[in-house]
């Protein structure tokens, strides 16, 4: 019994001395970071043990095991490197003696292939399934979704896209390896189907008709609002309230068309004026009237919707996305009001500069590159009210948002999810 009693006590003693150096510190606790370790299929990290003493840290790390608690998964060498294997999740620990650590490591499929469709959903519409392909087809449940802007669509985590509000945004798809796509949903309002209507379709030269639109549901959608346009102005022409003047004989098409490209047309004829007909009086003589052509005016208008192109690979930021801001844009449209100055029209070439040049001034915050006859940029402002209320406390930053001289114009804005923000308005 006194042998057991001896043993015991000597293996005590080893172990106590494993775990202090000769004359110097003991080592009181050994850690792995609390976050898990993701690797793809394949791939390689090493593990980053600390360790703690009761006194000065000795020069020289203690020996120190490591082991896999599923070798299917990932394997862990003497080294302290994890190799991953397979998909799946496994723990690894690390210990000195008594004392151990553990860390748990997460394997993923690489992605070979990933691809969202652009969107465009209607106001009224319930939730739309983002169209997304990924390869391996396996990583389709594993897919992390979000939305640029969720004031105007939202996104859940099967990829169903609700709208919210008029007007664009980014979709954003991210795999579990980090490779990502992104494509840009389209939230419109308005007519879905558009019908013209005429009190009559033959229409004798010279004379006018008045065109009606209608929705999908018969409701009246003011002409107005429409642009419109005839096939052919030499037989007839179109006015902005949809006043057709017909001008000559023959077959014509007049369009109609909303902010948002849905169009309606209808086929209207031209017919010759009838002669007059000779009015028989007593001395055998006749007399005869004519009209004049009325005036009429042409013209019309439409609405374009931006463009947005994703950043590839710039800086080392987290959640990334390069947009375009028509918030923005309509509060400096309220800016150009307010002095009489007539509102900018937005121009979906220019909406690509200005997100160009977002990308441009994340790495060079100059005018450096500038694209157009006029340039506004700006870093650090999160939302389109505090970017405008910046530049419109700039003399040369207003001076562009109600100049005279510019009738087009778009805004840009980049952002993300490190709180970084950068604004670009141009203006032709």
């Amino acid at each position: 019994m006194k042998k057991h009693r001896r043993i015991a006590a000597a293996l005590a003693a080893a172990m106590t001395l494993a775990l202090t150096a000769c004359g110097g510190a003991k080592l009181t606790g050994i850690a792995l970071p609390q976050a898990p370790l993701e690797l793809a299929v394949g791939g390689t990290a090493a593990l980053q043990a600390t360790f703690t003493y009761d006194g000065e840290t000795p020069a020289e790390a203690p020996a120190v095991s490591y082991t896999s608690a599923d070798e299917a998964v990932a394997t862990v060498d003497e080294t302290g490197t994890v190799t991953a294997v397979a998909a799946g999740e496994t723990t690894v620990t690390a210990a000195v003696g008594e004392l151990s650590a553990t860390q748990t490591v997460v394997v993923n499929i690489p992605t070979e292939s990933l691809a969202v469709e652009e969107l465009s959903v209607h106001l009224s519409d319930g939730p739309v399934q983002a169209a997304v392909t990924v390869e391996p087809a396996e990583l389709a449940d594993q897919l992390t979704y979000k939305t640029g802007d969720a004031a105007i669509a939202t996104v859940d985590d099967t990829g169903m896209v609700t709208p919210v509000k008029e007007g664009h945004t980014s979709l954003l798809i991210l795999a579990p390896d980090g490779k990502r796509a992104k494509a840009m949903i389209t939230v419109w309002s308005g007519p879905k189907e558009l019908t013209l209507a005429a009190d009559e379709t033959e229409v004798t030269v010279g004379d006018t008709v008045a065109l009606t639109a209608a929705d999908e549901t018969g409701a009246a959608v003011d002409a107005a609002t429409l642009a419109w346009s005839s096939g052919d102005e030499t037989i007839a022409t179109v006015d902005e309230t949809g006043t057709v003047t017909m001008a000559a004989a023959g077959e014509v098409t007049i369009t109609a068309e909303t902010a948002y490209e849905i169009a309606g047309s209808i086929t209207l004829t031209g017919k010759e004026k009838p002669k007059p007909t000779p009015t028989p009086a007593p001395a055998a003589t006749g007399n005869s009237g004519s009209s004049a052509p009325a005036s009429s005016g042409s013209g019309g208008s439409s609405a374009a919707a931006p463009t947005e192109d994703a950043p590839e690979g710039w800086g080392t930021h987290g959640w990334f996305f390069v947009t375009t801001d028509t918030t923005a844009f309509d509060l400096q449209n309220q800016l150009r009001a307010a002095v009489g100055a007539p509102a900018l029209t937005w121009d979906d070439s220019l909406a690509s500069i200005a997100q160009s040049r977002c990308e441009d001034i994340a790495v060079d915050f100059s005018h450096n590159g500038v694209q157009t006859s006029g340039e506004n940029i700006a870093v650090g402002y999160a939302d389109a009210a505090s970017v405008i209320a910046a530049w419109q406390g700039s003399a040369g930053h207003y001076a562009n948002m109600i100049s005279t001289n510019y009738t087009r114009g778009a805004i840009g804005h980049m952002y993300d999810g490190d709180g970084c923000h950068y604004w670009v308005a141009v203006f032709e």
